[in-house]
């Protein structure tokens, strides 16, 4: 997009992110890889303020008027909302690596299924190989808690996609098409992986 820094850009560019989260939300809901209330989303804008779904919301209807502006720690412009109860998560996210303008956390179930087992999200088949990225699993901490950011923190360092212990994905990039696709790879490796074990197959990284 080519504008200056002005006052109307930054709004055109604002509405553009907004349309973008609320496509990528409805769609993830639509795979089953957010359910109920569950899952979260958020971007980054250039001047430093996020934009991420709010609490107590389901992604089913996503809507601008889930989407709240708060500021790079979380606080939002609005006191009367409040963001998500995982805000800490996207945060630490973007404190961590300037490249990311993205964050998805989902609840896939079958990337949760192979949390429990605390072990390398598999990536043998075709598919994952050439497209999904590595995704680091992270030991449990309790949702919603400085300790689970920092932990996934850690692991950013490392890798765009985080399965953390008996909770969730998170996948970041600097384009949200991305951070779905990443999303949506990691969720079929894992249930190819789980179906893998039950037919006696023993998956390989």
């Amino acid at each position: 997009m080519r504008c200056g820094a002005s006052y109307a850009c930054a709004f055109v560019k604002y509405r553009v992110a907004v349309r973008e989260l609320i496509d990528v939300g409805r769609e993830l809901w639509k795979r089953r890889l957010v359910t109920g209330s569950s899952g979260n989303l958020s971007t980054r804008l250039d001047d430093g303020s996020l934009v991420m779904s709010r609490a107590g919301i389901s992604l089913r209807n996503l809507s601008a008027a889930d989407l709240i502006v708060t500021d790079e720690a979380g606080k939002p412009s609005d006191d009367e909302v409040r963001p998500t109860s995982e805000y800490q998560l996207h945060v630490a996210a973007y404190r961590t690596r300037d490249d990311i303008n993205f964050v998805l956390h989902t609840h896939p179930t079958f990337c949760v299924v192979w949390s429990k087992l605390s072990s390398i999200l598999p990536r043998d088949t075709v598919g994952a190989r050439e497209t999904l990225r590595d995704v680091i699993v992270t030991r449990y901490q309790p949702p919603g808690t400085a300790a689970l950011a920092d932990e996934v923190a850690m692991a950013l360092k490392r890798a765009d996609n985080v399965l953390m212990e008996r909770h969730g994905l998170l996948a970041v990039s600097s384009s949200i098409e991305d951070a779905f696709l990443q999303t949506d790879l990691a969720e079929e490796a894992a249930r190819i992986a789980h179906f893998s074990r039950l037919a006696g197959f023993t998956p390989t990284d």
